[in-house]
């Protein structure tokens, strides 16, 4: 097994949030396996290739299909907002975070919501509270198409496997916590609540937030065989990984980290990512009907 130990190119990325990056940002491209970690010893990432079953990959592909629409609450992650990529083409003032709307919650409170860039995507599994949905919950694919996602979970496991057998010690913090956690919102027999799905989506230079600080970052995906690029890139150490199908990137992500664009042969041509994780907040999460008396108690005091 190669290990390699990299020094940081770049001390302060905070310049890059919001940036779409390309071939120049890395000087060194993985396409075999290896564990790599910074000179102090710290693990930024553990790759594998063709380390997962083809059956159940696409097994997975073929059953959440209907969870990938047309997403814009993304924020920094996908790109400095460009009007012309939003649903609101002519509104005039924005952030390059995005902008915000007023709106009214379940709870009937005003809230403010931000809307960014357009891509196809989509969150499998189970959210915790949010603003828009002050409560925990299946996501909508999941609880409208409950048999497809049942279907995708051998794949989901299959990863959680190899994330126990490859960094059993972050694993066993997740697991912890979902032992801790109300079985409703736990992805059966995983250590994940959620999965998000990209489609042909380049990500801009981001940090995750909102998955366990302590845990690690599951990533695999689908691509046919006309697609080029779309490189995981953790530009601060000028690394790329090429991931394809079947392979698994175990990362760090709360590193700044993006994709170089995507490179199609054929306008068929397509590729899925999954990212795997548990939400940090769902521990708070209690028993579905309680969290439906929690909405109820908060509307009746409006």
């Amino acid at each position: 097994m190669k290990t390699l130990k990299l020094k940081k190119e770049i001390v302060n990325a905070d310049y890059l949030m919001g940036e779409f990056l390309t071939d120049k940002d890395y000087t060194l491209l993985l396409n075999y396996d290896c564990d790599v970690y910074t000179l102090n010893g710290k693990l930024l990432a553990k790759f594998r290739k063709n380390i997962l079953s083809e059956k159940k990959l696409l097994d997975c592909v073929k059953n959440i299909r209907k969870a990938i629409t047309l997403q814009e609450g993304r924020g920094i992650t996908s790109g400095k907002v460009d009007i012309s990529k939003t649903r609101y083409r002519n509104r005039k003032s924005h952030t390059i975070e995005g902008f915000k709307l007023q709106g009214i919650g379940l709870n009937g409170r005003k809230l403010k919501m931000k809307f960014g860039n357009q891509f196809l995507g989509g969150i499998i599994g189970y959210m915790d509270r949010t603003v828009m949905m002050p409560y925990c919950r299946k996501t909508a694919y999941t609880k409208n198409e409950f048999e497809k996602f049942e279907k995708a979970i051998p794949f989901i496991k299959e990863v959680d496997d190899k994330y126990k057998h490859l960094i059993p010690e972050k694993w066993e913090i997740q697991n912890q916590y979902v032992k801790a956690t109300d079985k409703n919102y736990v992805i059966e027999g995983t250590t994940f609540t959620t999965v998000t799905i990209n489609k042909d989506f380049q990500t801009a230079v981001h940090k995750d937030a909102g998955d366990l600080k302590q845990g690690f970052g599951n990533l695999s995906c689908y691509k046919t065989k006309g697609c080029k690029g779309g490189y995981f890139v953790l530009p601060q150490w000028k690394i790329a990984f090429d991931l394809d199908n079947c392979d698994l990137l175990l990362v760090d992500v709360h590193q700044w980290h993006g994709n170089t664009p995507l490179i199609k042969e054929n306008e068929d041509d397509e590729r899925i990512s999954f990212v795997m994780y548990y939400r940090e907040k769902t521990i708070k999460c209690l028993s579905p009907s309680k969290e439906l008396e929690r909405v109820k108690r908060a509307n009746n005091k409006l």
